[in-house]
């Protein structure tokens, strides 16, 4: 015998009020999506249709990684082509900077002040001593060339372990220790979720008041409050602290807004300290693993550069910032080519227009609306930098071919740690940072890119989906700041050719 269950039809009455409701919702979407593409202040602002009527394309672009691409492509097609600075267009920069965010940037920038960095500096030959050994592990002593080469390294993670050690080191007082021990190397991946929330959601914030990341992103939101604590811990050790100590945190906490007289509170020192690691160890990190990257694909520009360092440096404990190191002018234009071409933040820093609106050339922003400009897209504009692809550090070097009237068109457009009212308080910092390290290295050590093919495998696999981009470039996935991964290289001791 069979038995035949059936779900109980549902009355008349029910059905059609499930359909009202279907029908009333699928209007609503279909009303808000007409407002914005034909009635919405910014409806006749050229841009892709889709991106009209939701933000759910810019979170997808978020999620997979490439907005920064995406964002030169729109800057390809739709951008326009040049605005003349204007008083009105200064006022859309000043409407933005408000009270709160000037008190905390006078306050802040006095940790960065020239007298500043010059006490930080000894905190980072510290940790260079050990990056360069832990790079040269491997590579004999003896002049046969195979045997004197490591095996292959990927950069980027040494570069994590240096800039998260030294950062903690400035910040909370201690180091990581993640370049000699594995033990502590497991925040990294505490940040990293974390940082792909915040580019997520800084896309659609909606997505995080209606907290979809507990269903869509579970592990992720667990990770970032396990990070939460651990910064909120060390920053109360480094509060308690002796007060002697000279480092980035010492300077904040002494710090005073020389209108207020007030300094920061210790949330606000928490939360301050929270940003500098991950922002400062991020974009360093991703800064240098891009100056490797180029300089091991480019012989005559590492030729150049190691000529150049080991010719102004007698021995490597000399390499430090000041009018020797300064010299080195072809080495910092590798590191601002690179900075160029790989960006550690790639996509928009939003910004948003408050009351009575601002302009943008002849075009009123009403209030409420977030500008930007990609800074990807903007670094590879072709009206100011020719060849965009192409890795060349001579275009920031003045000659008779490149006068410096050419040069400050570059710099007009170069924003790789932004610009204006919130651009980078650490940007010095972090070129020192730079600058000492590579200088370091290529004084040390020689490298190539290594043989091996699983060393190219990253790299290759985000070329399947761009293929029209240069394979010179060093890749990165636009995750707020940038993930990132490679190159592999091998290096050895210091050989003279």
């Amino acid at each position: 015998m069979m038995y035949h269950t059936a779900l109980p039809a549902l009355p008349s009455s029910a059905r059609h009020y499930m359909y009202s409701l279907l029908l009333l919702v699928i209007a609503s979407y279909f009303a808000v999506a007409f407002y914005r593409v034909r009635f919405h202040p910014l409806a006749r602002y050229p841009g892709p249709f889709w991106a009209k009527i939701s933000g759910f394309r810019a979170v997808y672009h978020a999620f997979i990684g490439d907005l920064h691409l995406d964002m030169l492509e729109c800057h390809r097609h739709y951008a326009y082509r040049a605005f003349e600075t204007t008083p009105t267009a200064h006022d859309l920069q000043s409407t933005v900077d408000t009270t709160a965010h000037t008190r905390k940037r006078r306050v802040m920038s006095q940790a960065f002040s020239d007298s500043a960095l010059k006490t930080l500096e000894e905190h980072i030959h510290q940790h260079l001593a050990v990056f360069i050994k832990c790079l040269a592990e491997g590579s004999s002593n003896c002049d046969d060339e195979k045997s004197s080469w490591t095996v292959p390294k990927n950069v980027a993670h040494w570069c994590n372990y240096l800039s998260f050690d030294f950062m903690a080191e400035l910040v909370f007082g201690k180091s990581f220790q993640m370049q000699e021990k594995i033990d502590n190397r497991y925040i990294i991946d505490l940040i990293q979720p974390a940082v792909f929330r915040v580019g997520v959601f800084l896309q659609m914030p909606e997505l995080a008041v209606w907290n979809v990341d507990k269903i869509f992103l579970p592990n992720v939101r667990s990770l970032r409050d396990k990070f939460v604590a651990l910064s909120r811990s060390m920053a109360l050790d480094r509060v308690n602290m002796d007060s002697k100590r000279q480092d980035l945190f010492s300077h904040i906490l002494a710090a005073r807004d020389p209108e207020t007289g007030n300094g920061f509170s210790l949330d606000e020192l928490w939360g301050e300290s929270t940003l500098l690691i991950v922002a400062g160890s991020d974009a360093i990190s991703i800064a240098m693993s891009g100056c490797f990257f180029y300089l091991s694909r480019h012989k005559e520009a590492y030729k150049r550069a190691l000529d150049e360092v080991r010719s102004a440096f007698s021995l490597p404990e000399n390499i430090r910032s000041g009018p020797t190191l300064n010299s080195c002018v072809f080495l910092r234009a590798c590191i601002e080519e690179s900075l160029r071409m790989s960006p550690p933040v790639g996509g928009a820093l939003w910004r948003e227009v408050e009351a009575g609106g601002g302009y943008i050339g002849k075009e009123l922003v009403p209030k409420g609306c977030d500008v930007g400009v990609g800074i990807y897209a903007i670094q590879h504009d072709e009206k100011y930098f020719p060849d965009p692809f192409t890795y060349s550090p001579e275009r920031w070097l003045v000659s008779k071919e490149n006068p410096a009237e050419a040069i400050g068109k570059l710099r007009s457009a170069f924003s790789a740690f932004s610009i204006g009212p919130v651009g980078c308080l650490g940007k010095n910092l972090a070129y020192m940072e730079l600058t000492v390290t590579l200088a370091r290295v290529l004084w040390s050590l020689d490298f190539r890119i290594s043989s091996s093919k699983s060393a190219s495998d990253a790299q290759e696999s985000y070329l399947l989906r761009y293929p029209e981009h240069s394979k010179n470039e060093y890749h990165l996935r636009d995750r707020f700041t940038s993930w990132k991964d490679g190159p592999m290289l091998e290096f050895r001791r210091r050989h003279e050719s």
